[in-house]
């Protein structure tokens, strides 16, 4: 029989039920997740909390206090617009894991603390946690593609091709999320860097899809 240490600890599906929970429901999921203890018991998570940032983009810190406050502002966004519980859930999740990618990419180079490909790699991630979590695919699905494309607005200057946004609105749309999604999150990004706080990166974005269609 197991002893009271192993019945102790919650299973991998009853993690990822709670967490589901947090983001449908918590005004404040960074306050939830630390108090319940689902930073210790999600490995990808924990691993935040060692990974380090560029101070000069992130002085908040490191990135498990980036994406908690990310996935606080994505919270505070669907209470005051009244998101329904299920898309809810995605834009905090998808906050909340969008660099979950940067403890396997962050590296050291020339004094600088870079994490090429970690959004890429941070769809990988979500895609393999979101199964043994048992969290439902479909948002497994749209939170992975909005994390992989999160650094699109990085790969242009000033306003992107309607080509560009054509893709990528495309691409979402067919996991099941929408542009709109994506830039919730985008902004939640850009917002959760304490005196770093970067202007929104998705309103060019929007505002060519916009012109698409008129």
């Amino acid at each position: 029989m197991p002893d009271a240490t192993t019945r102790d600890i919650p299973s991998d599906a009853a993690t990822g039920a709670d967490l589901l929970a947090i983001a449908r429901a918590e005004a404040t999921p960074s306050h939830a997740i630390r108090e319940r203890g689902l930073v210790e018991a999600i490995p990808e998570l924990a691993a935040l909390a060692s990974t380090p940032q560029d101070p000069e983009w992130h002085p908040e810190g490191d990135v498990l206090v980036h994406s908690l406050g990310a996935a606080d502002l994505a919270a505070a966004y669907a209470v005051v617009h009244g998101v329904d519980d299920d898309r809810r859930a995605l834009l905090v999740l998808a906050a909340l894991f969008h660099d979950i990618g940067k403890p396997d990419t962050t590296r050291r180079r020339d004094g600088r603390i870079i994490s090429h490909g970690h959004a890429e790699r941070g769809a990988q991630v979500i895609r393999s946690m979101g199964r043994r979590l048992r969290l439902p695919q479909s948002l497994v699905i749209a939170a992975a593609a909005i994390t992989e494309t999160h650094m699109a607005p990085a790969s242009v200057q000033g306003e992107p091709s309607a080509r560009a946004v054509r893709r990528l609105r495309a691409r979402l749309e067919a996991a099941g999320t929408s542009l709109d999604d994506w830039a919730i999150v985008v902004r939640c990004d850009g917002a959760a860097r304490s005196s770093a706080a970067r202007p929104d990166a998705s309103v060019p974005w929007v505002r060519v899809a916009q012109t698409l269609d008129r």
